[in-house]
C-alpha cells in the first residue's frame, strides 16, 4: 500500500497490473481518515463530540468490513459501483428518516425541558442511523451479488 508516492500506483495503473480487489486497504484508510477527520476537525470538542467520534470510526471500521462480507468476502466483484451507486440511495433514505428523527429529539427535548438530554440524545441518533446505514447497505450489496447463468 502506498502512502506518500503514487507513482508506483500510477505505474501499476498504466501497465494494467492493478485489480479491482485490490481497492481494499486504500478504501478502508480513505473511510477511517473521512470519519475521523470529519469527527475531530470541528471547533471545540466536548463529550458528546468525542463519542460520536470515536463511534463514526468504530462503525465505520466494521461497517466496511461488514459490506466486503456481504459483497463474498472481497473488494472485488464492483465493490466501489455497489458502494457508491447503491450507498446514494441508501443515504437518500437515511437523509430522509433523519427529518422526523430530529423532530423527535427536538420535541423530547422541549417537552421533558431536558436541553442537557439534547446532546446525548443527538448522539445516540447519529450513532443508529451510521449503523443503519451499512446495515442497509450490506443488506443491498448481499441482494446484488452476480448471479450464476442459468443454462
Amino acid at each position: 500500500m502506498q502512502f506518500i508516492s503514487a507513482k508506483p500506483l500510477v505505474d501499476r495503473f498504466q501497465s494494467g497490473e492493478i485489480s479491482e480487489s485490490e481497492v481494499g486497504p486504500y478504501f478502508m484508510a480513505y473511510m477511517i481518515l473521512m470519519a475521523f477527520t470529519s469527527s475531530f476537525l470541528v471547533g471545540d470538542l466536548d463529550f458528546w463530540d468525542v463519542t460520536m467520534g470515536f463511534s463514526s470510526v468504530v462503525i465505520t471500521l466494521f461497517g466496511v468490513l461488514y459490506l466486503k462480507q456481504q459483497n463474498g468476502d472481497t473488494f472485488g466483484d464492483q465493490f466501489l459501483l455497489k458502494y457508491f451507486c447503491l450507498g446514494w440511495v441508501v443515504s437518500v433514505r437515511i437523509y430522509l428518516l433523519t427529518i422526523p428523527a430530529m423532530a423527535i429529539v427536538f420535541s423530547l427535548t422541549a417537552l421533558f425541558k431536558g436541553v442537557h438530554a439534547f446532546w446525548p440524545l443527538l448522539t445516540l441518533l447519529g450513532i443508529t442511523l451510521e449503523v443503519l446505514f451499512f446495515w442497509w447497505l450490506g443488506k443491498l450489496f448481499s441482494a446484488s451479488k452476480l448471479q450464476p447463468a442459468q443454462s
